[in-house]
Formats: structure tokens, sequence, C-alpha cells
């Protein structure tokens, strides 16, 4: 979280929205606890966390454009950022 804090306060909209996409992957496959059984999908796992789907998809194109090395503006990264926040608020509330 200090990484993708400390890009987007130093004006690096892209480098912060990569840096999201990591920890949301990251927040997303711990929600699942690697079981064998568990959805793959990352839309499924957001969906069943109770995640707003088109909030995702959303971020999923900002991740997309960063990739793709298109232009991201700091308000698109601020809401990656809150996405992130969002992901990581249901994560953190599941028994376990």
């Amino acid at each position: 979280m200090r990484q993708l804090e400390a890009a987007a306060g130093g004006g690096d909209a892209a480098g912060s929205v990569l840096i999201a996409d990591v920890l949301v992957g990251r927040l997303l496959a711990s929600a699942v606890g690697g079981s064998a059984d568990a959805p793959r999908d990352p839309l499924v796992v957001v969906t069943l966390l109770g995640v707003d789907g088109k909030r995702y998809l959303t971020f999923r194109a900002t991740v997309r454009a960063a990739r793709a090395r298109q232009a991201v503006t700091l308000g698109q990264a601020l809401e990656a950022y809150a996405f992130a926040l969002e992901v990581r608020r249901v994560q953190a509330s599941l028994p376990g």
C-alpha cells in the first residue's frame, strides 16, 4: 500500500494503477484461500465478495490503459487506489 501511495503522491498515475493491480490481485487470491475448488475468475471472486462489478470492470480498463502506456489521469489513479482499498477492507472482514 505504501508503494501505491508513494507513486500516486509522486504524480506517477500509471505506476500507481499498476501497483494497485498487483495489490488487488493478491487480495483476491487471498480471499479465496488458494483452495482447489475456489473460483479462479477474478470477476466471480469480486462478485462473491460483494464488490461492485462495474467498478471492477472500470478498474480493469484503467489497468489495461496503463499497461498499454496510454494516458492515465491522476483521477483514474485515485479511483484505482480507492478500489484497492475497498477490496482490502472487504477481504479483511472475511472470517479466517
